[in-house]
């Protein structure tokens, strides 16, 4: 039997069967049964237009607030010294009797770099690429006056939590002055007009880090293998003279990604690209360690990465005009080796970190804190 025409086009009017017929068509049985389940019992018998239901809110993520003075206040203005579990730590000193100085205050952050990754993370990225290994290339841009702020409040940090472990301090300079240097602090951190980066490789892991000091203070400076041997005079003196010279250096790594389950940023990204949220760690220093005593050759190292599971970034791929350049001279070489001996070389993904200020301040004062906490702990215990 015909149904009436009034009931299948009448202006505003929407029969029911038709409304169902439609969101079948659309998104299946499922659809059609919310569809249905949406309509009121008096509206289907009616043949009047079925009221829209209210769409579910979407997910608002919050944009990310780039790094500077401004966007950091909040973690500056958090009082220093506060109590936090320290890392485990390796090694001892001896410090009995003896006159004690900093001579080097190193923070390394974690600027840019290459990593392996997993196919399952390529994808996460929104790139698929095979089952042969893929290197992700990535760089962050940074603040220089926010880092050197963050820097100089670690290192306030540092002295507060020196004096509540009762570990007193002699004057660097009048000390190197009488008694000469073993290793001299003359090299230059980074600065807004000279950014001094350090490279770390570990297998296929490449980081460049921004190496950063307390305003005022100079380096000692290091290669890949260390620092070297030193003033071999100032050396054997140190001990007759009961004097000791200290380097204290710790990294933060901001490119940590966990391949099991790597999360998917909670920050809003341009377009709604693909973006993954990295982890930032408290590691060792590349080339140093948490503690050097420079006369008697002891170290204290780090045992452990501090990883905070807060987020403060995303990682994203970089726009296709615009890809991270590699600087490694002898990249070329290594890939044609490569085809020469029938290996595949990994896919490489060009990738930029993006950073939320108040987020990344808020844990690299953590980190720094207790990487602070670890080294007055060893010294007063070394004393």
């Amino acid at each position: 039997m015909t149904a009436p025409a009034s009931s299948i086009l009448v202006p505003g009017r929407i029969a029911p069967w038709a409304v169902l017929l439609l969101a079948w068509a659309l998104g299946g049985p499922a659809a059609a049964q919310a569809t249905n389940a949406g309509a009121s019992p008096a509206a289907e018998e009616a043949g009047s237009p079925v009221s829209p239901q209210p769409a579910a809110a979407p997910l608002l993520r919050p944009p990310l607030q780039p790094m500077s003075l401004a966007n950091i206040e909040a973690a500056l203005a958090r009082p220093i010294g506060e109590a936090l579990r320290a890392p485990r730590t390796s090694g001892t000193l001896d410090l009995k009797g003896k006159q004690v100085f900093i001579a080097e205050y190193l923070l390394l952050i974690d600027i840019s770099g290459e990593l392996p990754v997993s196919a399952q993370i390529a994808k996460q990225l929104g790139t698929l690429v095979s089952e042969r290994p893929a290197l992700l290339a990535y760089s962050a841009r940074h603040d220089i006056a926010a880092l050197q702020a963050l820097t100089d409040r670690a290192w306030a940090d540092l002295q507060v939590r020196l004096a509540a472990a009762g570990v007193q301090l002699a004057d660097a300079a009048a000390l190197q002055l009488e008694h000469g240097a073993v290793y001299e602090a003359n090299s230059a951190a980074t600065t807004a007009q000279a950014p001094v980066l350090l490279e770390s490789r570990q297998g296929e892991r490449l980081r460049r880090y921004l190496a950063m000091a307390p305003t005022g203070m100079k380096l000692v400076p290091r290669s890949a293998a260390g620092i070297g041997l030193g003033n071999l005079a100032a050396r054997l003196a140190y001990p007759l003279r009961r004097v000791e010279a200290l380097s204290l250096a710790l990294a933060i790594n901001l490119s940590a990604l966990n391949a099991p389950a790597a999360r998917a940023s909670g920050f809003a990204s341009v377009g709604g690209q693909p973006a993954l949220s990295p982890l930032m760690e408290l590691a060792p220093a590349a080339s140093a360690a948490l503690v050097h005593a420079h006369a008697q050759l002891a170290l204290v190292n780090l045992d452990e990465a501090l990883v905070p599971a807060g987020e403060f970034g995303r990682l994203r791929l970089a726009p296709l005009d615009g890809p991270i350049p590699s600087n490694d001279p002898l990249k070329p070489l290594f890939s044609m080796g490569r085809r020469l001996f029938g290996e595949a070389a990994p896919a490489r993904m060009d990738a930029l970190l993006e950073l939320d200020g108040p987020a990344t301040a808020r844990l690299m004062v953590y980190l720094s804190g207790a990487a602070n906490q670890a080294i007055a702990d060893a010294l007063k215990a070394a004393l």
